[in-house]
């Protein structure tokens, strides 16, 4: 059987194959098909630890189950876990990148980034709280109220000041307990503990709790970790001095002076003030000028200079105050800012800018520097003069003649101002003549206008001497001359209201004047247009300073000539020129202006303008008697007026009673 089965072989009848299994008949035909070689076996890989262990540490394929698969291993469409390529990843339609394979990554749970705050944090948290109180608690007792009858304001403010100051003292405790705590005492802020503890007993201090105060300046001035806290005893010299104990709080000055290095001159100087004018509160003024001897020679200031011109005064000693008011001429004086010069007054941009500029920030604290420096000159040259000579003309002319080599301001051309108003003052007494008194206004006069041309370059000080100019000259009946100078005065400054009145006023008397001296029924006419062109004026007079009570600055300079009518308000010179012209609902608007917001006598002077009008209305004659009766009997017109209007009205009996209280 087996040798004819290769009969037909290519290789012929007898060759045989070259790899011939001997079959035997016996045998099964497929028993060898189910045998694999041994390499290709994968039946065994499940028990085979080697290939296991290299499978668990290479990270890569798929991991065995307890059970294997019937196929053979494919790894061509297989997908490798762990690679880049997301879930929702698109399947290439080209062969471009390979399958699997992307850059998208694979959407992963989003984690918790909150974290507890670590105590550092927590520190610094508190910290800032506690400076923010502090800033807060300064703010509220630093503020200024504007309005002076709010006291009510003020004491709230003070109180919020100091709870605040308060929980911040309990926060700083609470923040060294919490550092304690955590063992990082040693990095307290003791910058922060000193300014906490110093806000608060300032703020027991405003709020007038003393006993406290003293305590908490007590627990810095004790403390050796605080360098610094030996200043702290002037505060505390100021509480004793404000509790009237003297000697306590001068020992605390003197111990904060020789506490204090000599490097800080100003702390120094003054501690050494305030030990000067506590002295002279107990005293002692000898060693009061002592004290205020060595601030003018280390460092002079006119506040001190003022001081040690009145302890001298006091003394009796006059060539110490002299001496000590040369000592304030060596003081060098604030930065004074001048106008801007401008080269056409007619120019409006100009204007406006020498305006502006005169309003800003730097301008106003020059301005109030060289003020404080005119105020002490001032009141150390009336000291000087002393009550005898205060009015002597002498005196004031030593005084200007010290000041006029001074470059600290105009203080020695307001200084001849006032020299010069004082001798009208002194001219216009009772004692004097009319004619003495017309003379020393001519004088004032000349000497007012001398100052105006002598500082030509100050355009304040040149429209206020220009502005009291026109008044002498309206009291001395210089209608013309009067009118130039407010004229100059209202250039010079044209928010001037005085110089406004003052011009009104005069063309109004000099218009009534040429009046009376002229005849015929135009003059009439003419004065009635003058009232009203003045009542204009004065009008826009008040809207220029609505707040200015005063329109003519001293009474005394209308004592000098009877005959003027004088007015101390801008709504009772435009009532009485309104009243004037003719316009009678106006002028009464006017006086009942002037009666709601002024003095007791601009009230008499309102009701008796009042009083006129309503006496020129026949129709309501109670409206007249009842302004009369207003304005009292210290005057014996307004009795004579009340007799009149009820003799009028049919009432003799009243009309005598009235006769007898002006007789």
């Amino acid at each position: 059987m087996l040798g004819s089965r290769y009969t037909m072989s290519r290789h012929g009848y007898d060759s045989k194959p070259r790899t011939a299994l001997v079959i035997d008949d016996e045998d099964d035909l497929y028993s060898g098909f189910n045998e694999v070689a041994p390499a290709l076996d994968t039946r065994t890989l499940r028990e085979d630890q080697t290939f296991q262990q290299v499978v668990r540490t290479a990270g890569i394929g798929r991991q065995t189950t307890s059970r294997m698969g019937t196929g053979v291993f494919g790894m061509g469409t297989g997908r490798i876990r762990g690679s880049s390529r997301a879930g929702t990843a698109t399947r290439p339609m080209t062969a471009l990148r390979a399958a699997g394979y992307t850059s998208a990554t694979r959407d992963t749970p989003l984690k918790d980034d909150r974290r507890e705050d670590s105590i550092e944090d927590k520190i610094q948290q508190m910290e800032r709280r506690i400076m923010s109180l502090v800033e807060e608690s300064c703010m509220l007792s630093a503020k200024r109220e504007e309005d002076d009858e709010a006291p009510t304001k003020r004491e709230y403010d003070l109180a919020q000041a100091l709870s605040k100051a308060q929980e911040a003292s309990a926060l700083e405790r609470q923040l060294i307990r919490m550092q304690e705590q955590a063992n990082m005492g040693d990095t307290h802020n003791l910058d922060l503990t000193f300014a906490v503890l110093c806000n608060l007993a300032g703020q027991y201090a405003l709020n007038e709790m003393y006993t406290e105060a003293l305590n908490t300046y007590q627990l810095l001035t004790r403390n050796k970790l605080f360098p610094h806290a030996n200043r702290l005893k002037v505060n505390m010299g100021n509480i004793y001095f404000k509790m009237g104990e003297h000697p306590k709080a001068l020992k605390l000055y003197r111990m904060a002076l020789d506490q204090t290095p000599t490097a800080e001159k100003d702390l120094r100087m003054k501690a050494m003030h305030n030990i000067g004018l506590l002295l002279v509160r107990m005293g002692k003024f000898r060693d009061a000028v002592t004290n205020f001897q060595h601030i003018m020679h280390e460092q002079g200031d006119f506040q001190t200079g003022l001081h040690l011109v009145l302890c001298s005064v006091a003394l009796n000693d006059a060539e110490a105050g002299k001496a000590a008011f040369h000592a304030m001429l060596d003081v060098e004086p604030a930065t004074y800012h001048h106008d801007i010069p401008i080269d056409d007054e007619n120019d409006a941009y100009e204007c406006v800018l020498r305006d502006v500029v005169r309003g800003d920030r730097l301008s106003q604290w020059s301005r109030r520097a060289a003020a404080h420096a005119e105020r002490c000159l001032a009141l150390a040259a009336a000291a000087l003069a002393g009550p005898a000579a205060r009015d002597d003309d002498v005196s004031a002319s030593w005084c200007a003649e010290a000041l006029r080599g001074y470059s600290g301001g105009s203080a020695g051309a307001r200084l001849e101002l006032g020299g010069a108003l004082a001798a009208l003052r002194t001219a216009a007494a009772p004692a004097g003549s009319g004619g003495s008194a017309l003379a020393a206004g001519a004088r004032v006069l000349q000497r007012l206008k001398a100052v105006a041309r002598a500082h030509h370059e100050d355009r304040v000080l040149r429209a206020e001497a220009s502005a009291d100019a026109a008044f002498v000259a309206y009291a001395l009946g210089k209608w013309s001359e009067a009118k130039s100078l407010s004229e100059a005065a209202a250039r010079d400054d044209p928010y001037s209201c005085s110089a406004r009145v003052c011009g009104a006023l005069a063309e109004m008397a000099a218009v009534r004047g040429g009046a009376g001296a002229g005849a015929g029924a135009g003059a009439g006419d003419g004065v009635r247009e003058a009232a009203g062109d003045a009542a204009r004026r004065l009008l826009a007079a008040t809207h220029l300073d609505p707040a200015d009570l005063v329109a003519m600055h001293d009474l005394v300079l209308f004592s000098m000539i009877p005959s003027i009518i004088y007015k101390r308000r801008h709504d009772d010179g435009v009532a009485l020129c309104m009243e004037q012209s003719g316009e009678v609902g106006g002028a009464e608007a006017r006086w009942q202006r002037v009666r709601a917001g002024a003095g007791g006598t601009l009230r008499s002077l309102a009701a008796a303008g009042l009083a006129r009008l309503a006496h020129a209305n026949a129709a309501d004659p109670s409206a007249a008697d009842h302004w009369y009766s207003m304005i009292g009997s210290w005057d014996a017109g307004v009795s004579c007026a009340l007799a009149q209007l009820h003799a009028e009205l049919g009432d003799p009996q009243t009309a005598k009673h009235h006769y007898q209280d002006a007789s």
